[in-house]
């Protein structure tokens, strides 16, 4: 496809494809220059339309299980669906909720291996550990 022939300033040409059977693109054509000024025109119109969002005194949603990420999850799914829910908003809330359910996940792990440690009698101060820290250069583990 041919390039656009406009001189741009210190000599240099367009690099946008000319328009079929022309040696100028839409952008540098005088004849389409209405129709450009229109297209950004619009352009903004729909960069500014409004978002698609809950009301600002809408309730919290419960978020401490992941039964309560889930039940969120599918309130959003249908939103989205009827149109009540921004998908930029929706995608943000599904990409949240499963940061969320990392978070749950680990949280409970972390919660039951000290448990486990203090059943054991594994669990030692940060005085235990410095010599060992310090003598092998690596970091200790747990009860060892």
């Amino acid at each position: 496809m041919a390039k656009c022939q406009f001189k741009k300033g210190k000599g240099k040409t367009c690099s946008a494809n000319a328009q079929v059977g022309k040696a100028l693109c839409v952008f540098h054509d005088p004849g389409m220059a209405a129709k450009v000024q229109k297209a950004r025109q619009a352009g903004g119109v729909s960069r500014a339309r409004k978002v698609a969002a809950l009301a600002a005194d809408t309730p919290d949603h419960p978020l401490g299980n992941t039964q309560d990420v889930s039940a969120l999850l599918a309130v959003s799914i249908n939103q989205l669906r009827r149109g009540q829910l921004d998908p930029r908003m929706a995608n943000a809330i599904g990409y949240l909720s499963s940061v969320l359910l990392r978070s749950l996940e680990q949280g409970s792990t972390e919660e039951r291996l000290a448990k486990v440690e203090a059943i054991l009698g594994l669990v030692m101060t940060s005085q235990e550990l410095a010599p060992i820290s310090t003598a092998t250069n690596e970091t200790p583990l747990r009860g060892f």
